[in-house]
């Protein structure tokens, strides 16, 4: 008995090693191309850092290669810029089809491979598969919510020109969950709502009682996969994604290039569509435009609903700012609001990051954030806080070229209902913002009548108040004026 224990632990010794020096030995040998192909720089700061924790074979022809970095910004820049360079160096040295599974570690030193390591390796095993074990366990009522924001609801989700159409779609899911928009598939650039918007699907699905709603990042999605191959429960992980109630998964571009992830998740898809489980997905980009994805996972998510978000224009960043002073409690000064979103047109996550440094400056200095704050702080001019002149010419000039015309197009006498709308504009500016007096914007706009004038004030005032699509041109040209 004790011949039989010990031959089976030399035998597993025997294996790890073999293990260890075949991921070692690999790594050396994809550095060694990276090295070559990359500059110093690069590879000294982004490849040479990492390390190849484990080798997972999938039949004769595919394997797993859980490739470590050092940290989660670490591992995001590999997998953004690196991934599909690494992972043809791997396949082709290991004449297999590989995906890469990114995650974090940061101990890059080899396992003791001593006689007293045995015993630290069964119990590591131990370890490992009671992990696993418990990565999918099914939850319990406290844990249903999974790892759902509280505050990402649709309660605090500002909605604006640029988001109005996903947040519309959102609230149709919640509706009719898993029969009017499904999959729904949100995409757009980087911090503008879109995980805001999941989360809050998914909060209003788990008051609808749909089931177990798993929220979950595409990396997360693949490093479960790993791990079920690793201790062989894939029907457990299969059993985790596939009887739930909703599925949500967050940057479904970073599936590209993993055709095992993509291969799993295609049956998922499938399974949950089957029996109307709503999922949702979001993307930086469209669908058909995200490389390395299969083609039958585009079809698939091509056919459900697609809404993509904007960078928030002038008035939602008003308002983002707004609620984010009420949630802080924060008193802002006369002018800051505008002073703030008329020079930051990034988005949505970086305006409230901004806005919280300058709150927290603003409670050290006296309490009010005032917009000579917000300029010394943003590094503005200093004309920005001041009343800033413009000329009546820049008004002309500004709003010829927003409509795509030249100056004397608007100062003509073409009736063309875009060239009208435009030169309404340029008149109630010049009325409005720079105070001109009726009779000189006539001059000023081709020698028109006073009561051309006032008509043409009136008509914008008017429509301002109902119409979203001329108030947006206003504030646009505005925007470009005083910035």
């Amino acid at each position: 008995m004790w011949i039989s224990v010990t031959n089976r632990l030399s035998a597993l010794l025997v294996i790890v090693d073999f293990m260890e020096l075949t991921s070692n030995r690999l790594w050396d040998s994809v550095c060694g191309e990276l090295e070559v192909q990359m500059t110093p720089a690069g590879f000294a700061g982004w490849i040479k850092p990492c390390f190849i924790r484990s080798i997972t074979p999938i039949g004769e022809d595919r394997m797993i290669v859980e490739l470590a970095s050092p940290s989660v910004y670490h591992s995001r820049t590999i997998e953004v810029k690196y991934y599909s360079q690494i992972k043809s160096v791997v396949e082709r040295l290991m004449k297999k089809k590989c995906d890469l599974a990114l995650v974090v570690d940061s101990n890059k030193e080899v396992v003791s491979k001593s006689d007293s390591s045995s015993s630290s390796l069964t119990s590591s095993s131990r370890a490992e598969r009671s992990r696993s074990e418990g990565l999918f366990a099914p939850p319990s009522d406290e844990t249903k919510l999974n790892n759902l924001n509280p505050k990402y609801t649709f309660e605090s989700y500002v909605v604006g020109s640029p988001n109005r159409l996903a947040f519309a779609a959102a609230k149709a899911v919640v509706d009719n969950p898993g029969s009017r928009h499904n999959p729904l598939f949100i995409y757009g650039g980087v911090g503008v709502g879109k995980t805001h918007l999941m989360h809050a699907v998914g909060h209003e699905l788990v008051k609808k009682g749909v089931g177990k709603v798993v929220f979950i990042s595409s990396e997360q999605f693949t490093n479960d996969l790993v791990a079920s191959f690793r201790s062989k429960m894939t029907d457990a992980f299969k059993k985790k994604y596939r009887q739930v109630g909703a599925l949500l998964i967050d940057d479904i571009q970073f599936f590209s290039g993993k055709d095992s992830t993509q291969e799993e998740f295609f049956h998922t898809f499938n399974e949950l569509q089957m029996k109307q489980v709503q999922i949702v997905m979001t993307a930086d980009r469209k669908p058909q435009e995200i490389q390395l994805l299969e083609d039958r996972l585009k079809s698939r998510f091509l056919g459900g609903m697609m809404v993509d978000i904007g960078l928030p224009d002038y008035e939602m960043r008003v308002a983002i700012l707004k609620q984010k002073a009420a949630e802080l409690g924060t008193e802002v000064g006369e002018g800051a609001f505008d002073l703030m979103a008329n020079n930051f047109s990034s988005n949505a996550r970086e305006l409230e990051g901004t806005f919280v440094r300058l709150a927290t400056m603003a409670s050290i200095e006296g309490g009010i954030l005032t917009s000579d704050m917000v300029q010394k702080t943003m590094g503005l001019p200093a004309s920005t806080v001041q009343s800033i002149k413009v000329r009546p010419l820049k008004v002309i000039s500004t709003v010829a070229k927003y409509f795509d015309y030249k100056n004397k197009d608007l100062l003509g006498s073409s009736r063309k209902a875009d060239l009208v709308q435009a030169r309404h504009i340029a008149m109630f500016l010049l009325r409005d913002s720079l105070g001109i007096q009726l009779e000189k914007v006539g001059e000023l706009m081709g020698g028109r009548d006073h009561t051309t004038v006032m008509h043409a004030v009136e008509k914008v005032e008017g429509e301002m108040k109902e119409n979203t699509d001329i108030r947006r041109k206003v504030l646009a040209v505005k925007q470009a004026l005083y910035t």
